[in-house]
């Protein structure tokens, strides 16, 4: 629900942002004028480069590189801050075919505190790291003004490996005095899917913009390997495999991109 809440304002302030720096189209002078006046006129607007110039806003060019990060504000359920941890890299080839690669690193600690007894509580540490690297292509629409629409395809490969440490606790779940436990796992997904999105630029080379994906993804979610310590300090290890999980989705990762064309 936080991703879809932040997802809809995302889009409502870029297209707010949009629909307020859309210029009306200029209106036609219907007024007559007498044949030298006309050919002053056209004289005028063929040596005037403003008048003449109807090509659009000046956007991408063949050759041209784009480098842009995602910035996210964290809010709800994590302290307030922000984030800045994707990179995208895009090669034009034209004006309107990109090809991207992208990159997300994401170092996450959590920890828990379960309530014990006799003055003592279960300490549970569950510490994730990922790597995600993705590769595509775009195809950019003819537009006016500051708007580059596109829609392309990805395949993107991601690696997870979580650990968990935990005190006073068997499992990680529950409350058990004096015992240890440490799980560690790796999983390992791939996606493929179609894009969608759209940047704006802010002059000729700053520009921000949003994307979603939809697409098919399967996640071995790998094998666990526990390993328990009682009181004594005997250890005990126990495996087990998760199996695989398959899914079509849509997918947005809240926050602006943010970017700069060279």
């Amino acid at each position: 629900m936080k991703n879809i809440l932040l997802s809809l304002g995302l889009l409502f302030c870029t297209f707010r942002l949009v629909a307020q720096n859309t210029p009306n189209k200029p209106t036609t002078n219907n007024s007559t004028t007498n044949s030298s006046s006309s050919s002053s006129s056209v004289a005028n607007t063929n040596n005037n480069p403003t008048v003449a110039n109807t090509s659009p806003y000046l956007k991408q060019k063949k050759e041209e590189i784009t480098i842009e990060g995602l910035l996210q504000l964290q809010i709800m359920d994590k302290p307030l801050g922000i984030v800045f941890n994707e990179l995208k890299v895009r090669y034009f080839v034209s004006e309107k075919r990109a090809y991207r690669a992208r990159g997300l690193v994401t170092l996450t600690n959590n920890n828990v505190t379960i309530n014990g007894s006799g003055g003592k509580n279960a300490n549970v540490i569950e510490s994730k790291q990922s790597l995600n690297l993705g590769v595509g292509f775009e195809d950019h629409f003819k537009s006016k003004n500051h708007i580059s629409p596109y829609w392309g395809a990805e395949v993107l490969f991601g690696l997870e490996g979580v650990t968990l440490d935990g005190t006073n606790t068997e499992d990680g779940l529950t409350f058990k005095p004096d015992y240890k436990v440490r799980s560690e796992n790796t999983e390992f997904a791939i996606y493929i899917g179609g894009i969608a999105g759209l940047d704006y630029y802010l002059n000729t080379n700053f520009y921000i913009g949003t994307e979603i994906r939809y697409g098919y993804q399967s996640k071995n979610l790998g094998n666990v390997s526990k390993t328990v310590f009682d009181p004594l300090g005997n250890a005990s290890s126990s495996g087990s495999s998760l199996g695989t999980n398959t899914k079509l989705e849509m997918s947005y990762t809240p926050g602006v991109r943010i970017g700069y064309k060279f």
